[in-house]
């Protein structure tokens, strides 16, 4: 067996480089030089997979600055990988049945690489809910569905990702006290759901509970939101029954059998 690597496996291996380098919120856009220097590749090699790139949409140049930012072919494949997310069919009707019949914004989403990621939504808000957005990163420490997925990791993993993730203060609500936020987390183990208390965004509040497979796993959740001068706190937060049994019916859907969840 050859384990020399080929120049095509070390032109994909630059290429993954270079998409982890844009896979961050902070970086908006970047110069060749910028990215050869922080990656450890020649500027030559960089700009020419850059305009190749950019020739099929998958990034673009900002004429003003010369540097690049993430095109729309990216976004356009985020949109059809969460439409055809196999999940999508089983709770797409379930947030779309809460949305109509209590009137709320409903939502799910998952966890991939320390990350949240909306899948779906159903939205009746006047507020443009930026953090929301499908396919986009949502905070894992302030809003619910971060929380809630958060809470299900092992010990270890859940610093890892506190450590790795920069905590920032959304509003005055928002904790950013590691030791304050696991502690939040082991109650919302224990009692099955998660809040945001305007946490993430004023006038804001969401609840959330798990989706379970058959192996007892937490792989999702769903969540209800709504604007605080619409339905305030105490009335959306007493929506933890309904959307645990919500939850707990898509759940056996995919084989949990468990009467608990």
């Amino acid at each position: 067996m050859n384990l020399i690597p080929t120049q095509e496996s070390k032109t994909l291996k630059s290429f993954t480089k270079v998409l982890y380098f844009f896979n961050d919120f902070k970086i908006e856009e970047a110069g060749v030089s910028e990215i050869s220097k922080t990656l450890d590749l020649l500027p030559s090699k960089v700009s020419r997979m850059l305009k190749a790139l950019e020739y099929d949409g998958f990034f673009e140049r900002n004429p003003d600055t010369g540097k690049y930012r993430l095109g729309i072919r990216f976004f356009e494949l985020g949109m059809v990988y969460a439409f055809y997310f196999p999940l999508r069919k089983i709770i797409r009707p379930h947030i779309e049945q809460m949305a109509k019949e209590l009137n709320l914004a409903a939502s799910w989403g998952i966890l991939r690489n320390s990350k949240v990621i909306v899948i779906d939504r159903i939205q009746n808000l006047n507020i443009d809910l930026m953090a929301y957005r499908i396919g986009l990163n949502i905070p894992v420490y302030s809003t619910s569905i971060g929380k809630l997925l958060l809470a299900h990791l092992h010990e270890e993993e859940q610093d890892r990702i506190l450590q790795a993730i920069n905590l920032v203060k959304f509003t005055p609500a928002t904790v950013v006290d590691p030791n304050l936020i696991k502690a939040n987390l082991k109650i919302i183990k224990e009692r099955g759901y998660a809040i945001d208390n305007e946490e993430t965004y004023q006038d804001l509040n969401c609840i959330a509970a798990p989706i379970k497979n058959d192996s007892e796993i937490v792989i999702a959740a769903i969540n209800l939101m709504d604007e605080r001068s619409r339905t305030n706190s105490e009335k959306l937060f007493s929506l933890a029954n309904y959307l645990s049994e919500k939850a707990l019916f898509i759940s056996r859907q995919l084989g949990y059998k468990n009467n608990i969840l």
